[in-house]
């Protein structure tokens, strides 16, 4: 696999743009929860699946949760936890309503937000607006611990932006060569953004044999043409009840079982670890209570 070419090239939404020129006032973004950011590359490879699960995982766990639909135009997380939402991330950037408008509850220690489907408004590359969009995500952060971000496919601005708000990212590829090679052009593309490289998730594998040897590839390019390597988040095991549960609008963390929810498990306890403490009376014990949550969760499903 080699280096592939950068295409710096995002159109402009210049008619939008104009249209949206008059001031917006929104609330000064205060330092609030981290943010993980869900991207990948190549579309199709997981990312809304593992985004929507983790931030169940998460909430499952003790932590109250928002999870950000940041797929302009195409997102579809409402579809996957069939949430009808109200306001649209949209709505807060042409200043049609506050911030914390934008968010929808799912289920308790979950909330959401997302985008509107069909629209171009932060399709087009504008990073104006873009900006508009993820200041309205920071401030519609209120009592939440932990904020869950599904990102868009490629690497436009709105991918680059939301990274380079987050806290940690993953980059969800497959065995697959074609997403492998995605991964790699977004891992790129960060580094030359001084964005810190992401952890790497790899999805529909067989087995741990193969999503490690997966991973020692894309390290191994990495490391020859990047000048370092990937650290490894965790992956999924390849399982028609995956695919099921998309179809069934039932989140896999509340309905599966088996394998698949302790490599979920798992991969969630792994990042839960990295995040900062919830508050600053967080304890040792308190963290660790959390991760034996996860586990007990996977063990009971079995």
């Amino acid at each position: 696999m080699t280096s592939p070419p950068i295409d710096r090239t995002t159109q402009h939404a210049e008619h939008q743009a104009r249209a949206l020129d008059r001031s917006v006032t929104l609330p000064r973004p205060r330092p609030k929860a981290p943010w993980i950011a869900v991207s990948g590359g190549k579309g199709g490879v997981g990312k809304t699946l593992l985004a929507t699960n983790l931030a169940i995982l998460l909430a499952k766990s003790g932590r109250r949760v928002l999870l950000v639909d940041l797929d302009p135009g195409l997102g579809d997380v409402h579809v996957h936890l069939r949430v009808t939402p109200g306001r649209c991330l949209e709505d807060a950037v042409e200043a049609h309503c506050q911030p914390t408008d934008l968010v929808t509850r799912v289920r308790h220690g979950l909330d959401l937000v997302t985008g509107r489907s069909g629209s171009t408004l932060l399709a087009g590359g504008d990073r104006k607006l873009i900006e508009r969009a993820l200041d309205a995500v920071a401030a519609a952060v209120e009592s939440h611990d932990v904020v869950v971000c599904d990102t868009g496919a490629g690497i436009g601005p709105a991918v680059i932006e939301t990274t380079r708000r987050a806290h940690r990212t993953l980059a969800v590829t497959t065995a697959d060569p074609a997403a492998a090679t995605d991964a790699y052009a977004l891992i790129k593309v960060l580094g030359l953004q001084g964005i810190d490289a992401p952890r790497l998730v790899v999805n529909r594998v067989r087995s741990r044999e193969q999503a490690m040897s997966a991973a020692t590839r894309l390290g191994s390019v990495c490391e020859r043409f990047l000048g370092h390597g990937l650290q490894l988040a965790g992956w999924l095991r390849e399982a028609p009840a995956l695919e099921q549960s998309i179809r069934q609008q039932r989140a896999f963390a509340e309905a599966g079982g088996g394998a698949v929810l302790e490599d979920l498990a798992a991969l969630t306890a792994g990042l839960a670890d990295l995040l900062p403490p919830t508050t600053p009376e967080e304890r040792p014990s308190d963290r660790e209570e959390r991760r034996t949550a996860l586990q007990r969760l996977a063990r009971s499903t079995r």
